[in-house]
């Protein structure tokens, strides 16, 4: 979490001296430039400054200081405190280090920051005085002072300080300040020099503004600097917004690359509220220059969220800063439309508001400075931070009040969160949640994720995209890290633990890992797997054939210039409203400016553009998974084949499940391969084409974020396999009419190359009769869909559908389908449910009787030969292991060990391979080693 907030100045921070005649020190990396106020005086490297005062100033506040103020000290000698990140240094000039650490454990300092002025600080300067000395503090428009070893005055608007000039203040120069820094004045008056991007004021406290404007204009000695300082360091981009009678637009310009980019979301008020109408791009065919004396029109080619509601936008402006106007026309064929004069509001293209809980014995976010490692060309020197990162991609995140910590009351210090848990956390604790599209993200960092009431070595999620089991047709608004996790791979505290947060960030905002893009002709180098983007994993990168994780991570980011690919870019930028607002479209839909499909009320529909035709006040979003493209992918060299199985008939209301084995092809003797082949890992799809034709990619109900491990597939190991539930996913049922499907797998190889399965055909019927009708409607419904996919959930959105399973086992308890029910029930009752309070964790404990009672009635229904219910083999696998669990959570470890040793004995009977029987053989002795070590 940075303390001072990203600046779009060249310069990150101007160091005030003591000299008289006033000189001031303005850092741009390591190098600053001083000047007095008339001229520049030099420029060469900080610690070369002042020499030997500054000479040993260490990293990473030499080159990577995001602001500096003075504390003057009885002693006569000249401190500065220079803050890198959420840490600082208290520097003596000529001394040395009096203290480096958090600036909230600054002395005299940080203990008396309000909880609002903790991180995203605009401005921080020391006034003028000694014992005490005071330091003023501006964030947006508020202002606090602290006054040190004694405390903060209570934070207010500036227009709220005690002199007469703070109330002169107008806009755009009234607040959201980039720097400042103390002037001298003869008759000791107080005069500050306030800089906001390209424009300067000059500040007297008692009489208000006296110059604004340029640098030159309103100080010589700051038009003197170097070009390099005045070039603004972020993006020259700008967002405006206007309005036309009921109609607003919010405008974005784009002049960062070789052509502009400009978009917009236009909405409508209706009763007192803004509903969202369409987006537009408009791709520039030539470049343009701002600022300009007049405005400027930006010529192009124009797209459309929904092409037939208007068909033509000009779009003209005069400068990307303060007081800059854009006009845009949005019209039809006919020449009827809107024109809005659009007013500059921020830098940023789009703003995010970020609220975060963590976990007692958690931390927040960490930094990262560029200094630590060896780093790539075009890297500079600086700080990074979640908001830093975004902040150069053109999105602003601010912190949403102040993190909140949330104590282990009632759970271990090693609790593990299911997906149903984390939403259900999110509904109760995320104080901006709403059923809505809004710039608001939740994020919770816990300790650790489980999947089915295992642990599993998921470091990050964007969990909220659970669809309407869970109540939630609003998705991609949560996210989690788990501390524990990271901690353990060594990432806390380095930049692999900061790219996590940012990573899921980008999922939040509809960004698909590198080598999951779809179409797959979006794809980067070698299948994405090249890509250096933050929705790469570094272990991914290729660094020949035999290089170790180790080595392709240190390859990855030996050349990851810390930013996004130019299409994640664009789609973080500029991608229509829906595709990118947390709330909007669907986890998947939108994700590379696909237009996703929407009904027909949808104000995209409507040609008419006038004050009569009010907006509709749409709920939640109707959207399905787009069609994918079926072609089929190039061959490939990766030595691997892939297989889809199982049962080719399903009857109504059957939970579709498919078996996945990946395998040698015979063309090598080993290859090397990722484990996990759940749709849910990071590597593997189904695509499902429908009895009218149309292929869709199946959605899983979450995807997690963890380590890519390889394995070495072999005569020892030949295949990998694992079962998988398609019936229901983000997009909810996946087989809504009796017909026939055709499946096939996708599966991305260690080399970014794509493997597809050969086509698996499956049945899926219509109820035989009433009695048959009656139990496959229980299975029916979306949260079922849900219950069935997370395997049980304590969460209250899933009341109904727990309901059902709990009529299907009790007025069912014969038919075929109650075994999945029986399933999903006691798996859920053999783990704990964290629920996240404010006040801490309450704990629902597991009931282990209840689970081996209906887990036990699985097994045995699964392995009676007199019917032919039952579960597939590699889910009876999971389950017998989830029942030996339950007997040593309850206690008999003695019945967990009989557990596991018939799960080795039916397989044998079955006939299994020998090396599939040795790794269920070592799945099982995993499971006991870890059952005993816990009881």
């Amino acid at each position: 979490m940075g303390f001072i907030r990203s600046k779009t100045t060249g310069f990150t921070a101007i160091i005030p001296t003591t000299d008289n005649p006033w000189r001031a020190l303005f850092l741009r990396d390591d190098r600053v430039a001083q000047i007095n106020q008339t001229a520049l005086v030099s420029e060469g490297l900080l610690t070369a400054a002042y020499s030997p005062a500054l000479s040993s100033l260490p990293e990473p506040f030499a080159s990577c200081s995001d602001a500096a103020f003075s504390m003057t000290n009885p002693d006569g000698v000249q401190r500065t405190v220079f803050i890198a990140g959420d840490m600082c240094l208290e520097w003596a000039w000529g001394v040395g280090a009096k203290y480096t650490g958090p600036v909230t454990g600054l002395p005299n300092f940080g203990s008396y920051l309000p909880a609002a002025f903790r991180s995203d600080v605009d401005v921080v300067m020391g006034l003028p005085g000694v014992n005490p000395t005071y330091t003023l503090l501006i964030k947006g428009d508020q202002a606090t002072i602290i006054t040190s070893g004694q405390g903060a005055s209570t934070p207010g608007p500036l227009s709220g300080l005690r002199e007469a000039g703070w109330k002169k203040l107008t806009a755009p120069m009234n607040g959201d300040f980039d720097h400042a820094v103390m002037l001298p004045t003869a008759d000791g008056s107080y005069q500050t020099l306030f800089i906001k991007g390209e424009s300067a004021m000059r500040f007297d406290w008692s009489k208000g503004p006296t110059t604004t404007g340029t640098y030159a204009q309103v100080l010589a000695g700051l038009g003197a600097l170097p070009a390099a300082h005045k070039n603004l360091r972020l993006p020259p981009t700008g967002r405006f917004r206007g309005t036309s009678g009921i109609w607003t637009v919010d405008l974005r310009v784009d002049l960062a690359g070789a052509l502009p980019v400009v978009s917009g979301d236009i909405f409508a008020t209706s009763n007192g509220a803004e509903v969202y109408q369409n987006s537009f791009v408009l791709d520039g065919t030539q470049a343009v220059a701002l600022p300009s004396a007049t405005a400027l029109s930006i010529p192009g080619t124009v797209s459309f969220a929904f092409p037939n509601w208007m068909s033509r936008v000009a779009v003209s402006a005069d400068k990307l800063a303060p007081g800059g106007t854009a006009t845009v026309t949005v019209s039809a064929a006919d020449g009827s439309g809107l024109t809005f004069v659009c007013f500059y509001t921020s830098r940023f293209l789009r703003s995010i508001d970020w609220e975060i809980d963590y976990l007692a014995g958690t931390e927040l976010p960490t930094q990262y400075a560029t200094t630590q490692d060896p780093r790539p060309p075009g890297l500079a020197k600086k700080i990074i931070t979640v908001q830093a990162a975004y902040a150069e991609a053109g999105i602003e995140v601010r912190t949403a009040g102040v993190p909140n910590q949330v104590a282990l009351t009632g759970a271990g210090a090693n609790s593990a969160w299911s997906d149903a848990e984390l939403h259900a956390a999110m509904v109760a604790n995320f104080s901006l949640h709403r059923d809505a599209q809004q710039w608001k993200l939740w994020t919770l960092i816990a300790n650790r994720h489980e999947t089915n009431g295992a642990v599993d070595g998921c470091d990050g999620i964007m969990f909220d995209w659970a669809g309407t089991g869970l109540a939630d047709d609003f998705q991609r608004q949560g996210m989690a890290i788990f501390y524990d996790t990271a901690r353990e791979a060594g990432y806390v505290g380095r930049r692999e633990g900061l790219f996590s947060y940012i990573h899921e960030i980008g999922h939040a905002l509809n960004i698909h890992h590198s080598w999951q893009k779809q179409p797959e002709s979006t794809r980067g180098p070698q299948g994405g797997m090249a890509d250096l983007s933050f929705m790469n994993y570094a272990e991914n990168y290729p660094a020949g054939p035999t290089a170790t994780a180790q080595q392709r991570e240190a390859a990855f980011y030996a050349a990851f210039a810390w930013t996004f690919t130019a299409n994640e870019l664009r789609h973080l930028r500029h991608g229509f409203y829906y595709n990118v607002v947390p709330g909007g479209y669907a986890w998947g839909v939108g994700t590379a400016h696909t237009v996703a499909q929407h009904d027909a009320d949808s104000p995209g529909h409507r040609p008419a553009l006038d004050d009569s035709d009010l907006p509709v006040q749409r709920g939640p979003l109707t959207t399905s998974v787009p069609l994918a493209d079926p072609t089929p992918p190039a061959p490939s060299q990766s030595g691997l084949r892939l297989d889809l199985s199982g049962s080719g008939a399903f009857s109504h209301g059957e939970p579709v499940t498919v078996q996945i084995r990946l395998s040698l092809d015979g063309t090598l003797p080993q290859a090397e391969a990722t484990p996990n082949l759940s749709p849910g890992s990071d590597n593997l799809t189904i695509l499902i084409t429908d009895p009218a034709a149309d292929t869709r990619l199946f959605q899983p109900l979450a995807r997690r974020c963890g380590s890519q491990e390889r394995v070495t597939l072999d005569a020892t190991t030949p295949a990998l396999y694992e079962s998988a539930y398609i019936g229901y996913g983000a997009a909810g049922l996946t087989f809504t009419q009796p017909g026939t499907y055709r499946l096939q797998a996708r599966y991305t190889a260690p080399d970014g190359s794509v493997i597809a399965s050969p086509d698996h055909t499956i049945a899926v019927n219509a109820p035989v009769d009433d009695a048959d009708k009656a139990a496959g409607d229980l299975l029916i419904g979306d949260q079922q869909g849900t219950l069935l996919a997370l395997r049980g959930s304590d969460a209250p959105q899933l009341a109904d559908g727990n309901a059902a399973l709990d009529t299907l086992i009790t007025d069912h308890p014969d038919h075929p389908l109650a075994v999945y029910a029986l399933m999903a029930k006691g798996t859920n009752a053999g783990r704990d449910f964290l629920t996240l309070t404010p006040e801490g964790i309450d704990v629902r404990a597991a009931d282990t009787d209840t689970s081996i009672t209906q887990l036990s009635t699985v097994v045995e229904t699964t392995l009676d030969p007199g019917t032919d219910a039952g579960v597939d083999n590699i889910t009876l696998n999971e389950t017998m292991r989830t029942l030996a669990r339950a007997h040593a959570d309850g206690g008999d470890i003695k019945q967990a060990d009989a557990v596991l040793d018939q799960l080795v004995e039916v397989f044998a009977d079955k006939g299994v391979p020998e090396t599939v029987l040795a790794t269920i053989a070592e799945q099982a002795e995993a499971t006991r080693t870890q059952l005993h070590d816990q009881a």
